[in-house]
């Protein structure tokens, strides 16, 4: 039988373990809930519980969607770093692609050099008496000519 306390008397230590933790399955409980409907709003095929059991939101900031800079600043670290880069390393690579291409152009022209022919006409029927060709195909180009085998 429930006899009514009354309200001088001091609530026991069991009882207070009790409402301690029915209070903190209650704030459990609570979060929860919180997680699911964040979960659920994060996967649109929850959206009925979300509907459900959905808390309050403050909406006063932005989300923020990716780290990016909202702005750059002209004068910041940022574009210091990136006009420094840019003042140490690009006369370098100027010059290492100069002597790369130079480096290219002197192969090519060593491998298959290119002479200037008075009658071009007469040099394709020489190149083609001088390695047994019949058939060969010449582009003529404005300054330059093409045989294809």
């Amino acid at each position: 039988l429930l006899r009514p306390r009354s309200l001088t008397t001091v609530p026991s230590r069991s009882s207070s373990l009790t409402l301690l933790k029915m209070m903190l399955g209650r704030i459990a409980a609570a979060s929860r809930l919180g997680a699911r409907a964040f979960t659920a709003a994060a996967r649109p095929g929850l959206a009925s519980m979300a509907a459900v059991a959905t808390p309050a939101s403050r909406s006063f900031a932005t989300k923020v969607h990716s780290p990016r800079p909202l702005s750059i600043r002209g004068d910041g670290l940022f574009i210091q770093c990136v006009v420094a880069a840019l003042i140490y390393f690009v006369p370098q690579d100027l010059v290492f692609l100069g002597l790369l291409f130079g480096s290219w152009h002197s192969t090519a022209s060593q491998t298959s050099p290119k002479n200037k022919q008075a009658d071009a006409e007469a040099a394709v029927e020489e190149f083609k008496a001088k390695k047994g060709l019949d058939k060969v195909s010449v582009y003529k180009g404005r300054s330059t000519w093409q045989i294809t085998v």
